[in-house]
């Protein structure tokens, strides 16, 4: 079993040091922590709620947020009214409904990339692990963010693949223990999968509520749920590979998109004159494709897309997908606001830059940005008229209008926030 930290005597009430953590634990080992989570437990119900509804007519594939219900020893594909529902007035109600309608069988409720249907979650974890991201540096793929629910069961597939993520638990409720093995010590043995059996070479570490579990991603896991666990899970990617496939992805989009979106099957031709050498035979087309891609390769538009995609994927502190943007609202020159949100700036061609507001990327031309940046001030309260000013010439005010689209933009990517309604 696992022992606290020392250090944790001196960690922030508010969450943890994460200078020292980024200087003794990430991609070095796992370790247990005291932690306040990005939020609290009276936010899971409503959010599960959200997320599971399409869920109860059956599985859904490929949208976000995606559900998961293992009961007994299966996943149930079609877990109907097993799922959380509005009707239940409380966690703890759904939960003794649950343990009725299944006969107390153990229970694992996992809930993927919930956080898009809820800004206020979103922004909590972001802001949380945007500390960390500042000591170790920012991620440039998406980061997996899970809500757990489970008692009584054991989830053994974080141990059947190989590891290519890093995380991070808190445990809001209940209790948590994982087993771990590190990966470069070989395939782990099959006794790994019991959670009663003493392992040699496997590292337990258990957490209960305020705790915060991490372990690098050169580990294999088990986790048991006890004691009607809850936790909040970010899954962050680290393997080496997994930006190589992301990149792929891309180039191969990019290269489809250069051909009309052709939606014809790529079958290789067959009969008279489709010969290897043939003008329309199998080895011209392969060139053709090969020139393709050394023309995206080369090209601008790739390193465009991913200048805007790594701006993008940087002001949401990796949290991908993103909520929707809040209502505008009507924006005149006598309207005060402030910035409340961070700005990512990137430079896009001689003339234009990116800005990027909580995942959502826009351009504009460098030096009215320049202009318009220093503008909106750095928190504190100012009006739209000011920013009129600054960037007009003399008693030229055409580009008011610009100026105002602009403003209501960023309110609706939470950029700036009106000073008389705080954030929302």
């Amino acid at each position: 079993m696992s022992t606290l930290a020392p250090e944790t005597r001196r960690t922030p009430p508010d969450g943890v040091d994460w200078e020292l953590f980024g200087q003794r634990y990430w991609d070095r080992r796992p370790v247990r922590l005291r932690a306040r989570p990005p939020f609290g437990l009276d936010a899971v119900h409503p959010l599960n709620v959200a997320s599971c509804a399409p869920f109860r007519a059956g599985t859904r594939f490929w949208v976000m947020p995606d559900v998961r219900f293992l009961v007994g020893d299966g996943w149930l594909r079609a877990p109907g009214t097993l799922l959380p529902d509005a009707t239940d007035p409380s966690l703890d109600a759904y939960l003794d409904r649950l343990d009725a309608d299944s006969g107390r069988q153990g229970y694992l409720l996992t809930v993927r990339q919930p956080l898009l249907l809820d800004h206020a979650l979103w922004s909590a974890v972001r802001d949380t692990v945007s500390g960390l991201w500042r000591q170790v540096g920012w991620p440039n793929l998406p980061v997996v963010a899970e809500v757990l629910t489970g008692d009584r069961f054991t989830q053994h597939v974080g141990a059947t693949e190989a590891p290519t993520h890093a995380a991070l638990t808190w445990v809001l409720r209940g209790r948590m223990d994982v087993r771990l093995w590190d990966e470069r010590g070989g395939p782990p043995p099959p006794d790994i999968a019991d959670p009663d059996r003493a392992v040699p070479g496997v590292r337990t570490l258990s957490a209960e509520a305020g705790e915060l579990l991490y372990w690098p991603g050169d580990q294999r896991h088990v986790d048991t749920y006890r004691d009607r666990c809850v936790a909040l899970r970010l899954r962050i990617p680290v393997d080496r590979t997994l930006p190589f496939t992301a990149l792929r992805d891309l180039l191969a989009d990019l290269v489809h998109a250069g051909q009309d979106n052709d939606e014809t099957v790529p079958y290789f031709p067959f009969g008279p004159g489709t010969g290897i050498d043939d003008e329309e035979g199998v080895l011209p087309r392969l060139t053709r494709l090969g020139d393709d891609l050394r023309t995206v390769v080369g090209g601008e538009h790739l390193r465009r897309t991913l200048r805007i995609r790594w701006a993008a994927l940087r002001s949401a502190a990796g949290l991908e997908p993103i909520p929707v943007p809040r209502e505008g609202v009507t924006v005149t020159r006598s309207t005060r606001f402030r910035r409340t949100g961070e700005i990512v700036r990137m430079p896009d061609g001689p003339a234009h830059e990116v800005w990027a507001v909580e995942g959502n990327v826009f351009t504009l031309p460098r030096a009215a940005g320049d202009r318009v940046y220093a503008a909106l001030g750095d928190g504190e309260e100012t009006g739209a008229d000011d920013v009129c000013r600054a960037l007009a010439s003399g008693d030229d005010d055409r580009n008011a209008a610009t100026v105002l689209a602009l403003l209501d933009k960023l309110y609706r990517l939470r950029g700036i926030d009106l000073a008389e309604e705080g954030t929302r």
